[in-house]
């Protein structure tokens, strides 16, 4: 389902298929009429969702709906968990080089702890070989191997919850992933009996409504496909009753 929903309801795939529907349909004069409907609901789409103020409120929305730890309650917790981003195997370049942006923000702030808390221990949940290697960027940026475990089989949020669930029992831990994404987490490890404590990261909008760029952005548009994607699987899984 959830491919479905990414090549069907994002917004810039929906602006793509409508566009080149529309230019095909424009080289032939039976279908010009068509070709110009289409064509124009894709410049809406885009003047819609490539917009600060659409993009913002979409993902702001969600960015800023789970309230992070306090330090307090950050320093009582000895276990973290981070949720991968993507990351490729290509030896060819450096280390630090094959995880994405995503996946090194999320690091940064695993590595932020770590030394804040030097007894904390890290799970790293994610599938195929994503979690080793943001391992090995742990590692090589000092954190001890020892203190890290590494769960390779969730392809999914859902699927992370569930096979954390033996490995963190009741006891609180810290939770790492993108703002953008930590209502479903949270909402996923809490209903597999979990008991997370939010620290988001990622965030990649602003609470200030003032420094917001109108005009249209292909960033912007990317904010939306994250927040459509996100809104999408929020209700998936509570069609499925994993939230």
């Amino acid at each position: 389902m959830m491919t479905v929903v990414k090549y069907l309801l994002l917004p810039s795939n929906l602006i793509f298929v409508s566009l080149s529907a529309g230019l095909l349909l424009l080289c032939s004069r039976a279908t010009r009429s068509w070709g110009n409907y289409l064509t124009g609901f894709a410049l809406c789409l885009y003047l819609l969702f490539g917009t600060g103020p659409v993009a913002f409120l979409l993902l702001g929305h969600l960015e800023y709906q789970i309230v992070p730890a306090t330090a307090q309650e950050r320093h009582r917790v000895r276990t973290l968990v981070v949720l991968t981003g993507h990351a490729e195997p290509d030896p060819d370049i450096p280390l630090s080089s094959r995880v994405n942006s995503t996946s090194a923000i999320r690091l940064l702030e695993v590595l932020n702890q770590s030394h804040l808390e030097p007894d904390l221990n890290i799970i790293v949940s994610g599938g195929g070989g994503v979690p080793e290697i943001m391992r090995d960027v742990l590692v090589s940026s000092g954190v001890p191997e020892q203190r890290i475990r590494v769960d390779a089989n969730s392809l999914s949020t859902y699927e992370s919850a569930k096979n954390l669930s033996s490995m963190v029992g009741t006891m609180p831990f810290l939770l790492v992933t993108s703002a953008g994404h930590m209502p479903r987490a949270m909402g996923v490890f809490l209903k597999a009996g979990g008991d997370p404590r939010p620290v988001p990261t990622h965030y990649m909008t602003r609470r200030n409504w003032l420094a917001i760029q109108y005009l249209p952005k292909l960033s912007h548009l990317e904010y939306s496909d994250l927040a459509v994607f996100e809104y999408s699987a929020l209700v998936w899984y509570r069609i499925n009753g994993w939230l």
